[in-house]
C-alpha cells in the first residue's frame, strides 16, 4: 500500500493512503456474498410460488426480472451512490471510492464506474464467476491503482484512513448544485490568504473568541469592499465556501 498526491486548486496536495488490490478483492468478495444471499433467498422464494401455482409462469419471470435480476446488476451504483462512494464491503474494508479533486464522485462518475466494470468483467453479469485478471492489471499498471472504470471516469479507491486529512486545509466539498455563492470578488485574494483566514476563524471558534473573528471579517470586507449583514464567523464561512465554488467550478 501507498501513498498519492492529488494535486488541487489550492496549491495544495491532498494526500491518500491507495487501496491496495488485496484489500479491493477483500471487499468485492463481501459484496459478492451480499449478491450472491441475496440471489438465493428471491430466486428460490419466487420460484415455490411459481411451483406452487400462486403466480403464474409469466408472473414469475418478470418478478425474477425486476426484484432479482435488477438489483443484482444495479447493486454496485445504488450502493456507493447512496452510501458516500462506499459499498458494504468497501466499508468493511474502510474503503471508499473519491474523484481526483477530492470530491464526493457525481451520479455520472458512479455510472460509468459501473459501466467499465461490466466491460472488465463482463463473466460477473453472465454467472457467478471471479472477475479479477483485468481489473488487477490495470490497478497495477496505474500510478493512482485505478481500475480502468476509474481512469475514464476521473476516480480513485482510497483507504478512508487518510494520512493527510482535507478539513486541515481550505478544501470543501462544494459538488452540490444548490450552493449560491455570495461574493465573487473573494477571487481576488489568494489561496495563501484563503488558508490564514481559515487558520484564524479555526482558532476563534476553538477560542470562542468573537472578536478575533470580528477582526478578520473586518480585515476581508475592507480589502474587498463587501457590505455583509452575517455574522462575523458566518461571513469567513461564506467565504471559505465561496472560494471553493469559484475554483473548483469557474465563475
Amino acid at each position: 500500500m501507498s501513498n498519492i498526491k492529488i494535486p488541487t486548486s489550492f496549491n495544495i496536495d491532498l494526500e491518500f493512503e491507495t487501496a491496495d488490490v488485496m484489500k479491493r478483492f477483500l471487499a468485492w468478495l463481501i459484496d459478492f456474498g451480499i449478491r450472491f444471499a441475496y440471489y438465493l433467498l428471491v430466486y428460490r422464494t419466487i420460484t415455490s410460488f411459481m411451483g406452487s401455482g400462486t403466480v403464474s409462469m409469466t408472473t414469475g419471470n418478470v418478478l425474477l426480472i425486476l426484484i432479482l435480476i435488477l438489483p443484482i446488476l444495479l447493486y454496485f451504483p445504488l450502493t456507493e451512490i447512496t452510501m458516500g462512494g462506499q459499498t458494504p464491503g468497501k466499508m468493511v474494508m474502510k474503503l471508499k471510492v473519491v474523484s481526483l479533486t477530492g470530491n464526493r464522485p457525481t451520479v455520472s462518475q458512479h455510472l460509468i464506474r459501473w459501466i467499465f466494470r461490466m466491460v472488465e468483467s463482463p463473466a460477473l453479469f453472465m454467472a457467478f464467476f471471479i472477475p479479477v485478471i483485468i481489473p488487477a492489471v490495470s490497478i497495477a499498471r496505474s500510478p493512482y491503482s485505478q481500475r480502468l472504470g476509474d481512469v475514464v471516469a476521473g476516480t480513485i479507491v482510497i483507504s478512508t484512513k487518510r494520512s493527510g486529512s482535507i478539513e486541515e486545509t481550505i478544501f470543501r466539498d462544494m459538488s452540490e448544485i444548490d450552493y449560491q455563492p455570495q461574493f465573487p470578488q473573494i477571487l481576488k485574494l489568494t489561496d495563501r490568504d484563503m488558508n490564514k483566514v481559515k487558520d484564524l476563524l479555526d482558532k476563534a471558534l476553538r477560542a470562542k473568541d468573537d472578536e478575533l473573528a470580528a477582526r478578520v471579517a473586518f480585515r476581508v470586507k475592507e480589502v474587498l469592499h463587501i457590505e455583509s449583514d452575517l455574522s462575523h464567523t458566518a461571513f469567513l464561512e461564506t467565504v471559505l465556501n465561496d472560494y471553493n465554488y469559484y475554483t473548483t467550478r469557474g465563475n
